[in-house]
């Protein structure tokens, strides 16, 4: 906007001056003697009509006055709003650099908390590090007199060792006395990946001797190769219920299953490898251990939640997957859930060490393999049943499998009745066969020869680590129950692959398999 002035009324001010002055002489004209008005100023008409025009100019100036006014007042008003905009951004100023500073201090709070935590962690990780470096200095002594001992005593004993449990004691000691020897050689390694891979090459140039000299394994300075199964079976042994019903090994005719009330294993499939057993089973026991831990809470654990583990070989790797039923991982904790130092445990103020998945990275990679994870969901689906009774009717039932809040529930189709955490069914005869065709699988799960059985569990096997529902049968003489149960499956499903030692064996370079 242009700057806008109040103008003073020269104009009709000086008209008016001019003609006072010509009416002065009017009334005294010997003021100007000898000197005489032209008869043109004498004439009364003229001074009427300069009487019009002074009242014209006086009109005139009014207008621009009061124009000019309006301009000033207009202005005034613009500056009102400048000032008080002025006066609302040096306050939002002012709130935004009391923002910004109070997150420069917590920003400041937190950088040196976390400093403090880094020094903190890296003084405690010296400190043990310091501490097993002892440890095994002062252990390597005690770690011979203890095998020598235990071979002395083997030998003097082997006649009425052999064969008993005794004789399994000792071999038991022997093997537990290594593994010790391991743990404490990763404990003080500066680079785990770099001493497990070590171990792999040195294991591959034996492995390769062996095969291509066709050289006695007794002649070598360790054994280059060991079974998965074996690794997995030692890692499991601690912690299952039933040790003895854990037979499987390199001879063991597969699939092979073991059950109890924590641990589900199914192997399909097995290999040798190479390197040392003992790191496999750190990894993992670390695995098992982290699953058995979310599998065991009192938020997640139900009757029916076990850490199930699948081994198997797809082409030239074997393949090993654990599941447990738990939290998922969150994406953002995706690249740190295998740092070391990081836990996402947190019971009443207790955090992790950090170190387990760390271990299992850090191996996995010594062994040129690779891990990863999936969360776990529960899934909508769609199912029909078609049940057989003994009398020659066929009865068809459709379900819906729904998610609400993250339950797993269920809902008939064919009714009104609200979603169910189960679906049950009566009928007036047994139950001769069973058949269930989901939406998401083409083949149908068919359950034949059910006449005799008084009761049967069929879980759904479209899913080896977690079935997603599961059927109970309950045969009578005259009648007959059938119950349906979702299965709330959300957890973590970690996979680990690793390459064989035939493998390793059949991609160097100009070596041909006779």
């Amino acid at each position: 906007m242009s700057r806008s002035g109040i103008h003073y009324p020269w104009i009709s001010t000086l008209t008016a001056l001019l003609i006072m002055i010509w009416l002065f002489l009017l009334a005294r004209p010997d003021w100007i003697a000898p000197y005489v008005l032209p008869e043109l100023l004498l004439r009364n008409d003229l001074l009427l009509t300069a009487a019009v025009i002074w009242l014209a100019l006086v009109t005139f100036d009014l207008f621009r006055f009061f124009k000019s006014w309006e301009g000033y007042k207009l202005q005034l008003i613009q500056h009102e709003k400048q000032i008080a905009e002025l006066f609302d951004s040096r306050r939002h100023l002012g709130t935004r650099v009391r923002t910004y500073s109070d997150h420069a201090d917590k920003l400041k709070l937190f950088i040196s908390d976390k400093l403090l935590e880094y020094i903190e962690y890296d003084e405690k990780f010296l400190h043990f590090k310091n501490i097993a470096s002892e440890v095994r200095h002062n252990g390597v002594i005690s770690y011979d007199r203890a095998q020598t001992a235990l071979k002395k005593a083997a030998e003097i004993c082997a006649d009425r060792l052999a064969e008993s449990e005794h004789g399994q004691q000792f071999e038991q000691a022997g093997e537990s006395l290594l593994y010790l020897w391991d743990l404490l050689d990763i404990a003080t390694t500066d680079n785990i990946t770099l001493h497990v891979a070590n171990r792999i090459y040195d294991s591959e140039e034996y492995y390769f001797q062996s095969m291509l000299n066709k050289t006695d394994a007794a002649q070598l300075p360790f054994e280059p190769t060991f079974s998965m199964i074996s690794a997995l079976k030692k890692a499991l042994l601690p912690i299952i219920d039933n040790p003895a019903e854990l037979n499987c090994n390199e001879l063991a005719e597969f699939p092979f299953s073991y059950l109890d009330g924590r641990i589900q294993l199914l192997v399909t499939g097995d290999s040798d490898m190479l390197g040392n057993r003992n790191h496999m089973v750190l990894l993992l026991e670390n695995l098992l251990n982290n699953a058995l831990y979310y599998a065991d809470q009192k938020s997640t654990k139900k009757s029916a939640s076990r850490v199930t583990i699948l081994l198997s070989r797809q082409q030239d790797q074997i393949v090993v997957e654990i599941y447990n039923r738990g939290p998922r991982i969150k994406d953002e904790d995706r690249s740190r859930i295998f740092q070391l130092g990081y836990s996402s445990r947190r019971i009443r103020d207790h955090h992790g060490k950090g170190l387990g998945l760390y271990f299992v990275n850090e191996i996995c990679k010594g062994f040129e393999g690779s891990i990863d994870f999936e969360n776990i969901e529960n899934k909508e689906n769609e199912l029909s049943l078609r049940i057989e009774l003994t009398n020659g009717e066929v009865k068809t039932h459709f379900i819906a499998m729904l998610e609400s809040n993250g339950k797993a529930l269920c809902q008939s189709t064919q009714s009104d009745i609200p979603p169910k955490s189960s679906q049950e069914w009566s009928f007036a005869s047994p139950i001769s066969s069973i058949e269930v065709s989901t939406k998401a699988n083409a083949e149908p799960q068919v359950m034949t020869d059910l006449i005799n059985k008084e009761s049967f569990i069929h879980a759904d096997n479209n899913e080896t680590l977690f079935p997603r529902w599961i059927l109970e049968l309950i045969n009578r003489k005259r009648s007959s129950k059938l119950i349906f149960k979702p299965v709330d499956v959300r957890g973590v499903r970690f996979q680990i692959q690793f390459p064989t030692a035939l493998s390793r064996l059949e991609n160097q370079e100009g070596f041909i398999d006779n």
